[in-house]
């Protein structure tokens, strides 16, 4: 159901985006928060261990372990940049040609159903859809 229905989900998503624009961004900046406040704590973790592991194996200071690790670390990255830079241009081709064709299908099932409606049929679809949009606009804002 949702699969098959994504492209209109996200259209309604940037359409209500625009009409209470507040909200949204208030939403999507805590669900960021929420999503990068567990994977900093991973990374210090990750980090840490990492720094413990060195300064065992090696018998270094605590200054040196930390040399150490930032330059292990910053090899990390540069094999995930690398990757990053291999994979992005597929990713982006696909996503692409995911819009244009889901553009397109929605496109050609509206036009079908706009055409499939008789007159009065049309001017209730126009009506409620401004009915909504002011609703919207007039109780959430």
């Amino acid at each position: 159901m949702i699969k098959e229905h994504l492209d209109l989900i996200m259209v309604a998503l940037v359409g209500l985006s625009l009409v209470i624009y507040d909200v949204m961004i208030d939403l999507v900046l805590s669900i960021l928060h929420l999503v990068f406040v567990p994977i900093h704590f991973m990374y210090e973790w990750f980090e840490l261990g990492l720094e413990h592991t060195v300064e065992f194996l090696f018998h270094t200071s605590r200054h040196g372990s930390q040399l150490i690790t930032f330059y292990i670390m910053m090899l990390i990255a540069g094999l995930f940049i690398y990757w990053l830079w291999r994979v992005l241009p597929r990713l982006y081709k696909r996503f692409i040609q995911f819009v244009q064709q889901s553009w397109k299908r929605r496109k050609n099932e509206c036009e079908e159903y706009w055409l499939s409606l008789t007159l009065s049929k049309k001017m209730k679809l126009l009506f409620t859809t401004a009915w909504i949009v002011y609703l919207t606009s007039y109780l959430v804002t």
